[in-house]
């Protein structure tokens, strides 16, 4: 079989725009409930908030990483679609969803002990499916 003037890369276009737009509203709503989960473990901070200053003294003082900021770790849930270059499948659709950063450097070694990612990802797997268009 021969295909006359096949242009892959014009249908792909069409594909991509739809399928990147379903991956990022699913990202969202996997993001969201990671946002629920957190909220729901740390509480609201009137009563189990702790934020202090960068440590003064000691073999650590100035570091900004020192200081804790109440909160941080819910602010730093994010989603992010990282730029491949390359492969023409899949070149703009890789998207993460991220949580942590150089203040909440913690967030791992909350994952360990209190899951807050996992359960969401489970919780919202029937509404990604649906998104996605899978059955």
């Amino acid at each position: 079989m021969y295909v006359e003037y096949w242009k892959p890369e014009a249908a792909y276009r069409d594909f991509s725009d739809v399928s990147e737009k379903r991956v990022l509203n699913a990202a969202n709503v996997i993001k969201n409930a990671v946002r629920r989960h957190l909220q729901s473990q740390i509480g609201t901070g009137e009563t189990t908030g702790i934020s202090r200053p960068a440590y003064k003294t000691g073999r650590y003082a100035g570091q900004p990483w020192t200081a804790r900021n109440f909160g941080e770790l819910l602010k730093s849930v994010r989603v992010t679609q990282k730029k491949e270059i390359g492969t023409l499948v899949w070149s703009k659709q890789n998207v993460r969803i991220y949580c942590g950063n150089f203040s909440a450097y913690y967030a791992s070694i909350f994952e360990f002990d209190k899951p807050f990612m996992r359960p969401a990802v489970e919780e919202t797997l029937a509404e990604v499916k649906e998104i996605m268009g899978v059955k």
